[in-house]
């Protein structure tokens, strides 16, 4: 074996900091930046909660006060519920944050007697502290299982930063239980607004300020609430404000290395083997759990991020501003090890989906198919994809959510570049994207994520129901994409806001704007007219089922881009039943007879149909459930069903839209199909 001293000849680049040495400048420099940056004048590091400290007399103190905390309140042989952490927040990570897997008693949620923030309003705009608790309970019982993006475990409204409990709570009041008092309700919405837009202005400054301070995992975990807040339910100039925080947002990570894993945190690269991970052993069940969390936070505020640039500004037409390739962090844990309560259950749990002790698994080889997102989409559009990818999406439903938006996010790039280029003779359809070959490699990555979707069978009991359930809405909407593309992406339309863009996505589908502008000029009309719908037709069907026939209570928890991907496909499904309606109507007049049931017309009719009555059914409507007029071949009975088709289709539409009333979108949209049906024609982008 070489000399040490002869192989450390070749790294004479040595870290003050640590033991690290390095064979060129630029590579020291960014390890600096990386592990030590604003921690060289706090050379003293707590071990168990990775705390800093300037002078070792209160490093000793905070150190020796940290183990007895963590022996007491963490014994392996309790099952008692885990403690409220209030007493360890000095020793928190401020990027950690919070509620146990089951709804915790309000009492449970550590309070100050302060209101969250001091605002302008009236005093009847003032929360109380009893108010956020019971909206910061509500944010983790409904938003949080739609986007884990909080750790819950260890979140405390006493410790975790001021903005950030701002906008959770402003969230969670979202999902409060609503005041019948009209006055009661203004109240409630001009705290939201208000705090909404004091918190944006404030984190812009602190941001604006130091630079750096968008290293830190809380700083980023609240911007993205607030785009988030900001995209989908304020007023278009704070539509404006969410876009250009989110901007910041990327800005900031891109400049300071956060996308990408070996750069923000070289040393947690769990997929290659570390130099280090014998020392890990020394270390305690807490620390273990306490380093997880440090590390995961920060990724899944991170994939959060990559989701809401590619998902939540698509309905308005804005283009993405990061690219998937520039990404690159490991793919999210599963799902259970982010809910674990405490260090037991995790280590238990690390155990059983590793068949590793912890010590091993955080520095362990965990396969390099789950290396990043660009990798683990490459191989999901391979034939055979590795078990340790199937297990680690089948383990984490917001994983596999990131996965597919990002597959979603390929076909629109695609359908760019496609509708730049003249059609082809030889392919006149106006839907057609993807070459055959490319076809197979999206479906087949498609047909992964369906069969692990439905190996869950999961119920609306199940901790992760909303998640799986906005994976499959969303998987349907990405199929319709391939061979329905959105027509704002066509028309090349950037819209104002979310809602903006749906509505003007309703005019134009109706109008079928998609053909003028592809290959209307040059083609026969209508030559293509039912080849993509046919494709995507069981989809349609078992979609339109999921989201019209689903209880009062399921759509209420809707999340805003699974609504605003509901109504996508709705808008889908209506504009088929009505192509399918007039070209049966116009066979008919043609004819004097009906089509046969084996033409794409009727098939698409009779199929949408059948799950318009399911829908209906149990609903006190008394046409609910099967119709014998479905795949009748008797002309006065089958044209009855289609007189009243688009009757029953657009009122299940607009019982879907208002049931998503929570986050504004659902009853814009009921308004602008109201507005439709005022004007007693379908809406066309042609005149």
């Amino acid at each position: 074996m070489a000399d040490t001293t002869e192989l450390d000849s070749y790294r004479p680049f040595s870290c003050p900091e640590c033991s690290k040495s390095f064979t060129r400048s630029e590579n020291l420099q960014r390890h600096k930046r990386a592990r030590h940056n604003g921690n060289s004048r706090k050379p003293f590091e707590c071990a168990g909660c990775h705390a800093r400290f300037t002078r070792s007399d209160v490093f000793k103190r905070h150190s020796d006060r940290c183990r007895q905390l963590a022996s007491q309140r963490y014994q392996p042989d309790s099952d008692a519920s885990p403690p409220v952490m209030a007493d360890l927040a000095p020793q928190l990570p401020t990027s950690t944050l919070v509620v146990s897997e089951t709804p915790w008693p309000t009492e449970h949620i550590s309070l100050t007697n302060e209101s969250p923030q001091a605002y302008s309003g009236s005093p009847s705009s003032i929360v109380n502290g009893e108010s956020t608790a019971l909206y910061v309970k509500g944010y983790f019982e409904t938003f949080h299982a739609s986007l884990p993006l909080l750790h819950r475990p260890t979140f405390t409204t006493s410790s975790a930063p001021e903005l950030l409990v701002n906008i959770v709570a402003v969230i969670g009041s979202l999902y409060s239980a609503q005041p019948y008092d009209p006055n009661a309700i203004g109240t409630a919405e001009q705290w939201r607004r208000d705090t909404w837009r004091r918190g944006n202005k404030d984190i812009q400054r602190l941001v604006a300020a130091d630079y750096s301070e968008m290293r830190k995992t809380w700083v980023l975990q609240t911007c993205l609430l607030h785009v988030i807040y900001g995209a989908y339910l304020s007023e278009t100039p704070d539509f404006e404000e969410s876009k250009k925080m989110l901007r910041i947002v990327v800005d900031a990570a891109r400049d300071l290395g956060l996308l990408r894993q070996g750069i923000a945190m070289p040393d947690s690269l769990s997929w290659a083997s570390q130099t280090d991970g014998m020392m890990d052993g020394a270390k305690t069940p807490y620390t273990r759990w306490m380093s997880y969390i440090s590390v995961e936070s920060l990724k899944v505020a991170l994939y959060t991020l990559i989701f809401l640039d590619s998902q939540i500004f698509s309905p308005a037409n804005i283009r993405p501003l990061i690219s998937p390739m520039e990404f690159g962090w490991e793919l999210p844990f599963p799902g259970d090890l982010w809910e674990s309560k405490n260090p037991q259950i995790w280590t238990q749990r690390v155990t059983e989906h590793f068949g590793m002790a912890p010590e091993n698994y955080l520095c362990g080889p965990r396969g390099i198919a789950t290396a990043s997102l660009s990798i683990a989409t490459q191989q999901l559009m391979s034939e055979s994809p590795s078990p340790e990818l199937l297990a680690a999406l089948a383990a984490s439903p917001f994983t596999t959510l990131c996965i597919l938006i990002n597959i979603n996010t390929l076909v629109r790039d695609f359908t760019r570049c496609y509708y730049q280029l003249p059609p082809s003779a030889s392919d006149p359809s106006a839907f057609h994207i993807l070459t055959q070959a490319q076809n197979k490699q999206i479906y087949s990555a498609m047909r992964v994520i369906s069969r692990i979707v439905k190996d869950q069978a999961y119920t609306p009991e199940s901790p992760q129901f909303l998640l799986w359930r906005s994976v499959e809405i969303l998987h349907c909407s990405a199929k319709i994409s391939l061979c329905r593309p959105d027509h704002l992406l066509i028309g090349g339309i950037v819209d104002n806001s979310v809602i903006a863009g749906l509505a003007t996505s309703t005019h134009l589908t109706l109008g079928n704007y998609v053909s003028v502008r592809r290959s209307a000029p040059l083609l026969p009309p209508h030559l293509w007219g039912d080849e993509g719908i046919l494709a995507v037709l069981n989809d349609l069907a078992s979609a339109l089922t999921r989201i019209a026939g689903e209880e009062g209570e399921n759509a209420f928890r809707d999340s805003p881009w699974v609504t605003a991907a509901s109504y996508g496909i709705l808008l889908c499904i209506w504009a088929a039943l009505r192509r399918a309606g007039k070209d049966i109507q116009n066979h008919l007049d043609t004819f004097n007879e009906l089509p046969r049931t084996s033409e794409s017309c009727m098939l698409i009719f009779n199929t949408l149909m059948e799950s318009v009555f399911l829908c209906l059914k149990g609903e006190g409507n008394e046409i609910g459930g099967r119709d014998h007029r479905i795949w009748s071949m008797d002309r006065d009975s089958f044209v009855s069903l289609l007189d009243q088709a688009e009757i029953l289709f657009v009122s299940l539409l607009q019982r879907a839209c208002r049931d998503r009333y929570l986050w504004n979108i659902g009853s814009s949209m009921a308004t602008v199909v109201d507005e439709v049906l005022a004007s007693g024609q379908p809406t066309t982008a042609l005149a």
